[in-house]
Protein backbone atom coordinates (compact mmCIF):
# COMPACT_ATOMS: atom_id res chain seq x y z
CA UNK A 1 0.00 0.00 0.00
CA UNK A 2 1.29 3.46 -0.90
CA UNK A 3 2.53 5.72 1.88
CA UNK A 4 -0.07 8.10 3.27
CA UNK A 5 0.92 11.76 2.86
CA UNK A 6 -2.49 13.26 3.60
CA UNK A 7 -2.13 15.77 6.48
CA UNK A 8 -5.86 15.36 7.20
CA UNK A 9 -5.02 11.91 8.57
CA UNK A 10 -2.54 13.33 11.07
CA UNK A 11 0.97 14.81 11.00
CA UNK A 12 3.08 13.38 8.18
CA UNK A 13 6.54 12.28 9.36
CA UNK A 14 9.38 13.96 7.52
CA UNK A 15 10.98 10.56 6.98
CA UNK A 16 7.91 9.49 4.99
CA UNK A 17 8.02 12.64 2.86
CA UNK A 18 11.70 12.17 2.05
CA UNK A 19 11.22 8.47 1.27
CA UNK A 20 8.54 9.30 -1.30
CA UNK A 21 10.61 12.13 -2.69
CA UNK A 22 13.69 9.91 -3.01
CA UNK A 23 11.80 7.38 -5.13
CA UNK A 24 10.39 10.14 -7.35
CA UNK A 25 13.87 11.62 -7.82
CA UNK A 26 15.48 8.26 -8.64
CA UNK A 27 12.77 7.52 -11.19
CA UNK A 28 13.07 10.98 -12.76
CA UNK A 29 16.79 10.52 -13.35
CA UNK A 30 16.05 8.20 -16.26
CA UNK A 31 15.27 11.26 -18.41
CA UNK A 32 18.88 12.39 -18.06
CA UNK A 33 20.35 8.89 -18.29
CA UNK A 34 18.66 8.20 -21.63
CA UNK A 35 20.44 11.20 -23.17
CA UNK A 36 23.78 11.57 -21.34
CA UNK A 37 24.59 7.86 -21.28
CA UNK A 38 23.95 7.48 -25.00
CA UNK A 39 26.18 10.33 -26.19
CA UNK A 40 29.49 8.49 -25.51
CA UNK A 41 28.14 5.42 -27.31
CA UNK A 42 27.23 7.17 -30.57
CA UNK A 43 30.58 6.52 -32.33
CA UNK A 44 30.34 2.83 -31.42
CA UNK A 45 26.78 2.62 -32.74
CA UNK A 46 27.70 4.39 -35.98
CA UNK A 47 30.44 1.84 -36.57
CA UNK A 48 28.28 -1.16 -35.65
CA UNK A 49 25.36 -0.16 -37.87
CA UNK A 50 27.49 1.49 -40.56
CA UNK A 51 25.38 4.63 -40.71
CA UNK A 52 26.04 8.34 -41.09
CA UNK A 53 22.66 9.19 -39.56
CA UNK A 54 23.63 8.29 -36.01
CA UNK A 55 22.38 11.67 -34.70
CA UNK A 56 18.86 10.28 -35.09
CA UNK A 57 19.54 8.08 -32.05
CA UNK A 58 19.24 11.26 -29.96
CA UNK A 59 16.87 13.26 -32.17
CA UNK A 60 14.15 10.59 -32.28
CA UNK A 61 13.92 10.57 -28.48
CA UNK A 62 13.32 14.32 -28.41
CA UNK A 63 10.86 14.21 -31.31
CA UNK A 64 8.86 11.38 -29.74
CA UNK A 65 8.76 13.14 -26.39
CA UNK A 66 7.71 16.46 -27.90
CA UNK A 67 4.94 14.76 -29.87
CA UNK A 68 3.49 12.80 -26.96
CA UNK A 69 4.01 15.11 -23.97
CA UNK A 70 0.81 17.16 -24.35
CA UNK A 71 -1.25 13.98 -24.67
CA UNK A 72 0.58 12.41 -21.74
CA UNK A 73 -0.04 15.51 -19.64
CA UNK A 74 -3.74 15.50 -20.45
CA UNK A 75 -3.99 11.76 -19.78
CA UNK A 76 -2.32 12.24 -16.39
CA UNK A 77 -4.88 14.90 -15.46
CA UNK A 78 -7.69 12.56 -16.50
CA UNK A 79 -6.57 9.13 -15.24
CA UNK A 80 -3.93 9.85 -12.60
CA UNK A 81 -0.27 10.81 -12.77
CA UNK A 82 1.11 7.76 -10.96
CA UNK A 83 -0.81 5.38 -13.20
CA UNK A 84 0.42 7.11 -16.37
CA UNK A 85 4.03 7.24 -15.13
CA UNK A 86 4.02 3.49 -14.42
CA UNK A 87 2.58 2.73 -17.86
CA UNK A 88 5.23 4.89 -19.52
CA UNK A 89 7.90 3.17 -17.45
CA UNK A 90 6.80 -0.21 -18.80
CA UNK A 91 6.99 1.12 -22.37
CA UNK A 92 10.47 2.49 -21.64
CA UNK A 93 11.71 -0.91 -20.42
CA UNK A 94 10.44 -2.61 -23.57
CA UNK A 95 12.16 0.07 -25.66
CA UNK A 96 15.43 -0.42 -23.75
CA UNK A 97 15.35 -4.17 -24.40
CA UNK A 98 14.62 -3.57 -28.09
CA UNK A 99 17.67 -1.26 -28.26
CA UNK A 100 19.89 -3.78 -26.47
CA UNK A 101 18.88 -6.62 -28.79
CA UNK A 102 18.58 -4.64 -32.03
CA UNK A 103 20.35 -6.10 -35.04
CA UNK A 104 19.56 -3.20 -37.37
CA UNK A 105 19.57 0.58 -37.17
CA UNK A 106 15.82 0.66 -37.77
CA UNK A 107 15.16 -1.51 -34.71
CA UNK A 108 17.51 0.67 -32.65
CA UNK A 109 15.52 3.77 -33.63
CA UNK A 110 12.26 2.00 -32.84
CA UNK A 111 13.52 1.20 -29.35
CA UNK A 112 14.76 4.75 -28.84
CA UNK A 113 11.35 6.09 -29.89
CA UNK A 114 9.79 3.95 -27.17
CA UNK A 115 12.30 5.31 -24.68
CA UNK A 116 11.24 8.81 -25.71
CA UNK A 117 7.94 8.47 -23.82
CA UNK A 118 9.80 9.34 -20.59
CA UNK A 119 11.53 12.48 -21.86
CA UNK A 120 8.99 14.55 -19.91
CA UNK A 121 9.11 12.52 -16.68
CA UNK A 122 10.69 15.40 -14.72
CA UNK A 123 7.87 17.78 -15.65
CA UNK A 124 5.27 15.13 -14.82
CA UNK A 125 7.01 14.49 -11.50
CA UNK A 126 6.74 18.19 -10.65
CA UNK A 127 2.99 17.97 -11.14
CA UNK A 128 2.71 14.77 -9.08
CA UNK A 129 4.70 16.31 -6.20
CA UNK A 130 2.30 19.24 -6.17
CA UNK A 131 -0.69 16.89 -5.89
CA UNK A 132 0.51 14.46 -3.21
CA UNK A 133 2.80 16.47 -0.92
CA UNK A 134 1.56 18.70 1.93
CA UNK A 135 1.30 22.17 0.47
CA UNK A 136 3.83 23.77 2.81
CA UNK A 137 6.46 21.23 1.70
CA UNK A 138 5.82 21.47 -2.06
CA UNK A 139 8.14 24.44 -2.92
CA UNK A 140 11.14 22.74 -1.30
CA UNK A 141 10.18 19.34 -2.76
CA UNK A 142 10.01 20.80 -6.26
CA UNK A 143 13.53 22.15 -5.80
CA UNK A 144 14.73 18.76 -4.59
CA UNK A 145 13.42 16.99 -7.70
CA UNK A 146 15.96 19.08 -9.60
CA UNK A 147 18.58 17.28 -7.48
CA UNK A 148 18.05 14.23 -9.66
CA UNK A 149 19.28 16.17 -12.66
CA UNK A 150 22.55 16.92 -10.86
CA UNK A 151 22.99 13.35 -9.62
CA UNK A 152 22.51 11.77 -13.01
CA UNK A 153 24.60 14.46 -14.71
CA UNK A 154 27.52 13.49 -12.47
CA UNK A 155 27.06 9.72 -12.50
CA UNK A 156 25.81 9.20 -16.06
CA UNK A 157 29.03 9.74 -18.04
CA UNK A 158 31.09 7.57 -15.67
CA UNK A 159 28.56 4.71 -15.64
CA UNK A 160 28.28 4.91 -19.43
CA UNK A 161 32.05 4.76 -19.89
CA UNK A 162 32.36 1.69 -17.67
CA UNK A 163 29.48 -0.11 -19.39
CA UNK A 164 30.64 0.69 -22.93
CA UNK A 165 34.21 -0.39 -22.20
CA UNK A 166 33.14 -3.59 -20.46
CA UNK A 167 30.00 -4.70 -22.26
CA UNK A 168 29.67 -2.64 -25.44
CA UNK A 169 27.00 -0.03 -26.11
CA UNK A 170 24.22 -2.59 -25.49
CA UNK A 171 25.27 -2.48 -21.84
CA UNK A 172 23.83 1.01 -21.34
CA UNK A 173 20.41 -0.13 -22.56
CA UNK A 174 20.45 -3.21 -20.32
CA UNK A 175 21.41 -0.93 -17.43
CA UNK A 176 18.44 1.38 -18.08
CA UNK A 177 16.04 -1.57 -18.41
CA UNK A 178 17.24 -3.10 -15.13
CA UNK A 179 17.34 0.29 -13.37
CA UNK A 180 13.71 1.05 -14.16
CA UNK A 181 12.67 -2.59 -13.74
CA UNK A 182 13.82 -2.40 -10.11
CA UNK A 183 12.25 1.01 -9.51
CA UNK A 184 8.78 0.37 -10.98
CA UNK A 185 7.56 -2.01 -8.23
CA UNK A 186 9.06 0.28 -5.57
CA UNK A 187 7.30 3.25 -7.19
CA UNK A 188 4.01 1.32 -7.25
CA UNK A 189 4.33 0.35 -3.58
CA UNK A 190 5.55 3.69 -2.17
CA UNK A 191 4.12 6.56 -4.21
CA UNK A 192 0.48 7.57 -3.57
CA UNK A 193 -1.74 8.36 -6.51
CA UNK A 194 -2.83 11.92 -7.20
CA UNK A 195 -6.43 12.59 -6.27
CA UNK A 196 -6.69 15.44 -8.80
CA UNK A 197 -8.82 14.56 -11.80
CA UNK A 198 -10.45 16.43 -14.65
CA UNK A 199 -13.47 14.86 -16.33
CA UNK A 200 -13.33 16.98 -19.46
CA UNK A 201 -13.00 15.00 -22.70
CA UNK A 202 -9.55 14.86 -24.27
CA UNK A 203 -9.01 17.46 -26.98
CA UNK A 204 -7.52 15.08 -29.54
CA UNK A 205 -7.38 17.65 -32.34
CA UNK A 206 -5.55 20.14 -30.12
CA UNK A 207 -3.15 17.43 -29.01
CA UNK A 208 -2.55 16.36 -32.63
CA UNK A 209 -1.72 19.96 -33.56
CA UNK A 210 0.43 20.93 -30.56
CA UNK A 211 2.72 17.94 -30.02
CA UNK A 212 3.45 17.11 -33.66
CA UNK A 213 3.65 20.84 -34.48
CA UNK A 214 6.45 21.32 -31.96
CA UNK A 215 8.08 18.10 -33.21
CA UNK A 216 8.05 19.41 -36.78
CA UNK A 217 9.70 22.66 -35.64
CA UNK A 218 12.30 20.59 -33.78
CA UNK A 219 12.94 18.59 -36.95
CA UNK A 220 13.47 21.76 -39.02
CA UNK A 221 15.72 23.24 -36.33
CA UNK A 222 17.91 20.19 -35.82
CA UNK A 223 18.21 19.26 -39.50
CA UNK A 224 18.38 22.74 -41.01
CA UNK A 225 22.17 22.86 -41.11
CA UNK A 226 22.32 19.59 -43.02
CA UNK A 227 19.51 20.40 -45.40
CA UNK A 228 20.55 24.03 -45.84
CA UNK A 229 18.79 26.85 -44.02
CA UNK A 230 17.54 28.41 -47.24
CA UNK A 231 16.52 25.13 -48.89
CA UNK A 232 12.93 24.51 -49.85
CA UNK A 233 12.97 21.41 -47.66
CA UNK A 234 13.89 23.30 -44.48
CA UNK A 235 11.58 26.23 -45.17
CA UNK A 236 8.67 23.92 -45.97
CA UNK A 237 9.06 21.86 -42.81
CA UNK A 238 9.43 25.01 -40.71
CA UNK A 239 6.32 26.55 -42.31
CA UNK A 240 4.32 23.39 -41.62
CA UNK A 241 5.31 23.50 -37.95
CA UNK A 242 4.38 27.17 -37.60
CA UNK A 243 1.06 26.55 -39.39
CA UNK A 244 0.21 23.64 -37.08
CA UNK A 245 0.87 25.75 -33.97
CA UNK A 246 -1.15 28.65 -35.39
CA UNK A 247 -4.01 26.24 -36.04
CA UNK A 248 -3.65 24.95 -32.47
CA UNK A 249 -4.08 28.46 -31.05
CA UNK A 250 -7.07 29.12 -33.33
CA UNK A 251 -8.69 25.81 -32.39
CA UNK A 252 -8.22 26.42 -28.67
CA UNK A 253 -10.29 29.58 -29.00
CA UNK A 254 -13.35 27.67 -30.22
CA UNK A 255 -12.81 24.10 -28.94
CA UNK A 256 -15.60 22.92 -26.61
CA UNK A 257 -13.01 21.28 -24.34
CA UNK A 258 -9.65 22.94 -25.08
CA UNK A 259 -6.39 21.25 -24.20
CA UNK A 260 -5.47 24.34 -22.16
CA UNK A 261 -7.18 27.67 -21.55
CA UNK A 262 -5.46 30.31 -23.69
CA UNK A 263 -5.92 32.78 -20.85
CA UNK A 264 -3.52 30.58 -18.90
CA UNK A 265 -1.18 29.83 -21.79
CA UNK A 266 -0.67 33.49 -22.71
CA UNK A 267 -1.39 34.90 -19.27
CA UNK A 268 0.82 37.11 -17.18
CA UNK A 269 1.79 34.19 -14.94
CA UNK A 270 2.39 31.15 -17.13
CA UNK A 271 3.23 32.97 -20.36
CA UNK A 272 5.84 35.30 -18.92
CA UNK A 273 7.35 32.48 -16.85
CA UNK A 274 7.86 30.34 -19.95
CA UNK A 275 9.38 33.28 -21.86
CA UNK A 276 11.82 34.19 -19.08
CA UNK A 277 12.82 30.58 -18.41
CA UNK A 278 13.33 29.99 -22.14
CA UNK A 279 15.86 32.82 -22.36
CA UNK A 280 17.78 31.54 -19.33
CA UNK A 281 17.64 27.96 -20.62
CA UNK A 282 19.21 29.14 -23.87
CA UNK A 283 22.35 30.02 -21.92
CA UNK A 284 22.39 26.66 -20.16
CA UNK A 285 22.20 24.73 -23.43
CA UNK A 286 24.75 26.95 -25.19
CA UNK A 287 27.15 26.40 -22.28
CA UNK A 288 26.71 22.62 -22.60
CA UNK A 289 27.62 22.79 -26.28
CA UNK A 290 30.54 25.21 -26.08
CA UNK A 291 32.46 23.77 -23.14
CA UNK A 292 33.39 20.39 -24.71
CA UNK A 293 34.84 22.18 -27.75
CA UNK A 294 36.72 24.59 -25.50
CA UNK A 295 38.30 21.85 -23.36
CA UNK A 296 38.56 18.80 -25.61
CA UNK A 297 40.32 20.61 -28.46
CA UNK A 298 44.08 19.84 -28.29
CA UNK A 299 46.17 22.63 -26.82
CA UNK A 300 48.99 24.54 -28.54
CA UNK A 301 47.42 24.34 -32.00
CA UNK A 302 48.46 27.14 -34.34
CA UNK A 303 45.99 29.98 -34.75
CA UNK A 304 44.00 29.40 -31.55
CA UNK A 305 44.60 30.24 -27.88
CA UNK A 306 42.22 27.76 -26.25
CA UNK A 307 42.18 23.98 -25.87
CA UNK A 308 43.12 21.64 -23.01
CA UNK A 309 43.17 18.35 -24.93
CA UNK A 310 40.94 16.57 -22.40
CA UNK A 311 39.57 13.09 -22.96
CA UNK A 312 35.87 12.46 -22.32
CA UNK A 313 36.65 11.09 -18.85
CA UNK A 314 38.93 14.01 -18.01
CA UNK A 315 36.25 16.42 -19.19
CA UNK A 316 33.74 14.75 -16.86
CA UNK A 317 36.17 15.10 -13.94
CA UNK A 318 36.97 18.75 -14.63
CA UNK A 319 33.32 19.77 -14.94
CA UNK A 320 31.73 17.50 -12.30
CA UNK A 321 31.47 20.45 -9.83
CA UNK A 322 28.51 21.59 -11.96
CA UNK A 323 26.43 18.52 -11.15
CA UNK A 324 27.52 18.41 -7.52
CA UNK A 325 26.67 22.09 -6.97
CA UNK A 326 23.35 21.71 -8.81
CA UNK A 327 22.35 18.97 -6.35
CA UNK A 328 22.74 21.43 -3.48
CA UNK A 329 21.32 24.43 -5.33
CA UNK A 330 18.05 22.66 -6.24
CA UNK A 331 16.73 22.26 -2.67
CA UNK A 332 18.23 25.63 -1.70
CA UNK A 333 16.37 27.25 -4.58
CA UNK A 334 13.15 25.59 -3.42
CA UNK A 335 13.65 26.92 0.12
CA UNK A 336 14.40 30.40 -1.20
CA UNK A 337 11.29 30.26 -3.39
CA UNK A 338 9.17 29.35 -0.39
CA UNK A 339 10.74 32.08 1.73
CA UNK A 340 11.14 34.97 -0.70
CA UNK A 341 9.46 34.05 -4.00
CA UNK A 342 10.47 31.95 -7.01
CA UNK A 343 10.95 34.99 -9.26
CA UNK A 344 13.94 36.04 -7.16
CA UNK A 345 15.46 32.59 -7.59
CA UNK A 346 14.95 32.70 -11.36
CA UNK A 347 16.48 36.18 -11.49
CA UNK A 348 19.50 34.88 -9.55
CA UNK A 349 19.87 32.00 -12.01
CA UNK A 350 19.70 34.40 -14.94
CA UNK A 351 22.35 36.73 -13.48
CA UNK A 352 24.64 33.81 -12.62
CA UNK A 353 24.34 32.40 -16.12
CA UNK A 354 25.10 35.79 -17.68
CA UNK A 355 28.23 35.82 -15.53
CA UNK A 356 29.09 32.30 -16.74
CA UNK A 357 28.73 33.44 -20.35
CA UNK A 358 31.01 36.44 -19.74
CA UNK A 359 33.64 34.30 -18.03
CA UNK A 360 33.34 31.56 -20.63
CA UNK A 361 34.13 34.08 -23.34
CA UNK A 362 37.56 34.50 -21.71
CA UNK A 363 38.33 30.91 -22.86
CA UNK A 364 39.72 29.71 -19.54
CA UNK A 365 41.46 26.32 -19.79
CA UNK A 366 43.12 25.84 -16.40
CA UNK A 367 41.51 23.20 -14.20
CA UNK A 368 40.84 25.49 -11.24
CA UNK A 369 39.27 28.07 -13.57
CA UNK A 370 37.02 25.45 -15.18
CA UNK A 371 36.09 24.06 -11.76
CA UNK A 372 35.11 27.50 -10.46
CA UNK A 373 33.12 28.25 -13.61
CA UNK A 374 31.36 24.88 -13.30
CA UNK A 375 30.42 25.60 -9.69
CA UNK A 376 28.83 28.91 -10.66
CA UNK A 377 27.00 27.20 -13.52
CA UNK A 378 25.83 24.50 -11.09
CA UNK A 379 24.17 27.08 -8.84
CA UNK A 380 22.55 28.61 -11.92
CA UNK A 381 21.26 25.22 -13.11
CA UNK A 382 19.84 24.28 -9.70
CA UNK A 383 18.19 27.68 -9.25
CA UNK A 384 16.79 27.58 -12.79
CA UNK A 385 15.10 24.21 -12.40
CA UNK A 386 13.74 24.84 -8.92
CA UNK A 387 12.38 28.29 -9.79
CA UNK A 388 10.89 27.04 -13.06
CA UNK A 389 9.05 24.24 -11.26
CA UNK A 390 7.62 26.56 -8.61
CA UNK A 391 6.70 29.36 -11.01
CA UNK A 392 4.93 26.98 -13.39
CA UNK A 393 2.98 25.20 -10.65
CA UNK A 394 1.98 28.48 -9.00
CA UNK A 395 0.61 29.66 -12.35
CA UNK A 396 -1.61 26.62 -13.03
CA UNK A 397 -4.92 25.54 -11.51
CA UNK A 398 -4.79 21.95 -10.25
CA UNK A 399 -6.98 20.61 -13.08
CA UNK A 400 -4.51 21.91 -15.69
CA UNK A 401 -1.31 21.03 -13.84
CA UNK A 402 -0.40 17.96 -15.91
CA UNK A 403 -1.00 19.39 -19.36
CA UNK A 404 0.39 22.83 -18.43
CA UNK A 405 3.59 21.34 -17.06
CA UNK A 406 3.90 19.19 -20.18
CA UNK A 407 3.56 22.24 -22.42
CA UNK A 408 6.29 23.94 -20.40
CA UNK A 409 8.46 20.86 -20.86
CA UNK A 410 7.86 20.77 -24.62
CA UNK A 411 8.83 24.45 -24.83
CA UNK A 412 12.11 23.75 -23.04
CA UNK A 413 12.91 20.97 -25.52
CA UNK A 414 12.33 23.36 -28.38
CA UNK A 415 14.54 25.98 -26.69
CA UNK A 416 17.27 23.37 -26.26
CA UNK A 417 17.22 22.54 -29.97
CA UNK A 418 17.18 26.22 -30.95
CA UNK A 419 20.07 27.07 -28.60
CA UNK A 420 22.27 24.23 -29.89
CA UNK A 421 21.44 25.00 -33.51
CA UNK A 422 21.98 28.76 -33.32
CA UNK A 423 25.17 28.33 -31.33
CA UNK A 424 26.36 25.97 -34.03
CA UNK A 425 25.51 28.55 -36.69
CA UNK A 426 27.47 31.23 -34.82
CA UNK A 427 30.48 28.91 -34.51
CA UNK A 428 30.34 27.82 -38.17
CA UNK A 429 31.05 31.40 -39.26
CA UNK A 430 34.43 31.35 -37.52
CA UNK A 431 36.20 28.22 -38.74
CA UNK A 432 40.01 28.33 -38.54
CA UNK A 433 40.73 25.10 -40.43
CA UNK A 434 39.23 21.84 -41.64
CA UNK A 435 41.14 18.56 -41.72
CA UNK A 436 40.90 17.35 -45.35
CA UNK A 437 41.08 13.70 -44.30
CA UNK A 438 38.82 13.52 -41.26
CA UNK A 439 36.76 16.67 -42.00
CA UNK A 440 37.25 17.63 -38.34
CA UNK A 441 36.68 21.35 -37.78
CA UNK A 442 39.04 23.60 -35.85
CA UNK A 443 37.24 26.73 -34.68
CA UNK A 444 38.84 30.14 -34.26
CA UNK A 445 38.79 31.84 -30.86
CA UNK A 446 36.01 34.11 -32.10
CA UNK A 447 33.72 31.11 -32.67
CA UNK A 448 33.63 30.38 -28.96
CA UNK A 449 33.69 33.96 -27.70
CA UNK A 450 30.84 34.92 -30.01
CA UNK A 451 28.89 31.80 -29.03
CA UNK A 452 29.14 32.73 -25.36
CA UNK A 453 28.34 36.40 -25.97
CA UNK A 454 25.29 35.75 -28.15
CA UNK A 455 23.95 33.39 -25.47
CA UNK A 456 24.64 36.08 -22.87
CA UNK A 457 22.61 38.62 -24.86
CA UNK A 458 19.67 36.20 -25.03
CA UNK A 459 20.05 35.69 -21.30
CA UNK A 460 19.94 39.43 -20.68
CA UNK A 461 16.47 39.44 -22.21
CA UNK A 462 15.54 36.81 -19.63
CA UNK A 463 16.98 39.00 -16.88
CA UNK A 464 14.80 41.93 -17.99
CA UNK A 465 11.64 39.79 -18.20
CA UNK A 466 12.28 38.22 -14.79
CA UNK A 467 12.97 41.64 -13.28
CA UNK A 468 9.70 43.06 -14.63
CA UNK A 469 7.31 40.13 -14.17
CA UNK A 470 4.99 40.34 -11.18
CA UNK A 471 4.40 36.61 -10.84
CA UNK A 472 6.60 34.93 -8.24
CA UNK A 473 7.32 38.02 -6.13
CA UNK A 474 5.56 36.48 -3.11
CA UNK A 475 6.57 33.22 -1.39
CA UNK A 476 5.79 30.11 -3.43
CA UNK A 477 2.61 28.33 -2.33
CA UNK A 478 3.01 24.91 -3.92
CA UNK A 479 0.40 25.45 -6.61
CA UNK A 480 -2.25 27.95 -7.62
CA UNK A 481 -5.04 27.86 -5.04
CA UNK A 482 -7.77 29.30 -7.25
CA UNK A 483 -8.12 29.64 -11.03
CA UNK A 484 -6.23 32.78 -11.92
CA UNK A 485 -7.56 35.68 -13.88
CA UNK A 486 -4.90 35.37 -16.56
CA UNK A 487 -6.75 37.19 -19.28
CA UNK A 488 -4.01 39.77 -19.62
CA UNK A 489 -1.70 39.09 -22.50
CA UNK A 490 2.09 39.23 -22.23
CA UNK A 491 2.21 42.78 -23.51
CA UNK A 492 -0.32 43.91 -20.93
CA UNK A 493 1.58 42.18 -18.17
CA UNK A 494 4.78 43.92 -19.19
CA UNK A 495 3.05 47.30 -19.03
CA UNK A 496 1.58 46.45 -15.63
CA UNK A 497 5.02 45.53 -14.36
CA UNK A 498 6.11 49.11 -14.89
Amino acid sequence: MALDLNPDHGPVPKSRLFAVLAVIILFSEIATFEILMVYPALPHMASAYRTLDIAWVVSIVTLTGATLMPLIGKASDKWGKKRIILCLGAVFIVGSIVCALSTSFSWLLAGRAMQGVLVGIVSLSYSLVRDIMPREFVPIALGMVATGIGMSAVAGPFIAGWLIDGFGFAGIFWFMAIYLGVLIPVYWLVIPESSVRTDRPVDYLGTALLGPGVAVLLLATTKGSGWGWGSIHTLSVFAIGVLMLACFVSWQRVAPHPLIDLRILFGRRFGLTILAVACVSYMMNAHSMLMPTLLQTPGNLPGISYGAGLSATQYALWTCPLGITAMAAGPLGGWLAKRFGARHVLLSAAVLFVGVMALGAQLFTLQWQVGLLSMIAGFAVGFLHSSNANLVQDSLPAASSGVGTSIAGVTMQLVSAVAVTLTGVVMSRHVAAVNPKTHAVLYADSALTNGFMVAGLVGLVGVVIAALMRHGRTPATGGLLEPADDSAAIAGATVAAH
